[in-house]
């Protein structure tokens, strides 16, 4: 009888392993340790020169962003970003379709005219991005005070 009950759980093991290979979910495990915390996988960085700023964001190998979704303010107005630096490409999401993402490098500029002269000075940045491996990161949100990023 414990013979019997111990090949009956050698094959039920054994079952269940060949399960888990076929249906690629320890692919997906391992994958787990691809996606990093948003800002490891998306380092920010901001450098106001006077009334100009740069912001860059050094992209993490199997990790991007989509370009539509970078939202600049300067005291909570939306203004216009230029491109300095991008590795622009399309790419077929599964959820959005046909989008514009962002890998290694991105940076951009933006004009702040007022910023030395207002009371209130800060830069809202929004963005959000995906892993690879299947994890796409809620929208991240940093603020700015260029007051204290003045060179």
């Amino acid at each position: 009888m414990l013979l019997r009950a111990t090949n009956l759980l050698y094959f039920l093991l054994l079952f269940i392993h060949v399960n888990l290979f076929a249906s690629n979910i320890l692919d997906k495990i391992n994958a787990q340790e691809d996606i990093l915390d948003a800002k490891e996988a998306f380092k920010i960085s901001l450098l106001v020169i006077n009334n100009d700023a740069v912001i860059k964001w050094d992209i993490q190998p199997k990790h991007y962003l989509y370009l539509d979704d970078i939202n600049v303010q300067f005291n909570d107005k939306n203004i216009a970003f230029d491109i300095n630096k991008s590795s622009i490409s399309e790419y077929d999401d599964m959820f959005f379709g046909k989008v514009s993402i962002l890998r290694d490098i991105f940076e951009i500029s933006i004009s702040l005219p007022e910023a030395l002269n207002l009371k209130k000075d800060y830069i809202t940045i929004k963005y959000r991005g995906c892993a690879e491996a299947g994890f796409c990161y809620p929208f991240e949100t940093y603020n700015y005070r260029i007051s204290e990023k003045i060179l």
